[in-house]
């Protein structure tokens, strides 16, 4: 029975894609049965990488020309953009489980074709500040362009 909830708990682990739990799981005498029926030998610890380690909500970054972000500058300057992005976990509170039971049942009104965000977003916490010299010689400061810092809001 134990070894049941341990494969049950390894399953739900490599399914949301925390594979660090399997190394604790597999290296705590959950293995395969031997061959003469006796004491059971642990199985070999393979490496898991998490799914979510390349898509989890974090600071990325992109070189682009000044005027490739739109602002309206003439510079041929490179600048290094850092943006937010990725996947948050989805943890249901009591407003979500209300909010989706009221949509569900058309309690609530239809606001022309908006769409209900009930999910978390990757978004910056703090931002910097970019100075860069344009084509004419000329400095300008841009406030908060780049986000500094990610988190999961919602």
């Amino acid at each position: 029975m134990r070894s049941l909830l341990k494969l049950v708990v390894l399953l739900f682990c490599v399914q949301r894609g925390e594979g660090h739990w399997m190394r604790s799981l597999l290296g705590s005498g959950f293995g395969v049965e031997d061959q003469r029926g006796s004491v059971p030998s642990p199985a070999p610890i393979i490496p898991i990488r998490s799914r979510r380690s390349s898509t989890q909500c974090r600071l990325r970054s992109i070189l682009l020309q000044v005027r490739e972000l739109g602002l309206g500058y003439d510079a041929d300057e490179t600048v290094l953009f850092k943006y937010c992005s990725g996947d948050c976990p989805r943890v249901r509170s009591n407003h979500d489980l209300t909010l989706t039971n009221l949509l569900l049942r058309g309690a609530l009104p239809e606001q022309n074709g908006e769409l209900w965000q009930n999910g978390p977003c990757c978004r910056p916490t703090h931002h910097e500040d970019l100075a860069f010299l344009d084509n004419a010689h000329r400095w300008h400061k841009v406030e908060k362009l780049s986000a500094a810092g990610c988190t999961c809001v919602g």
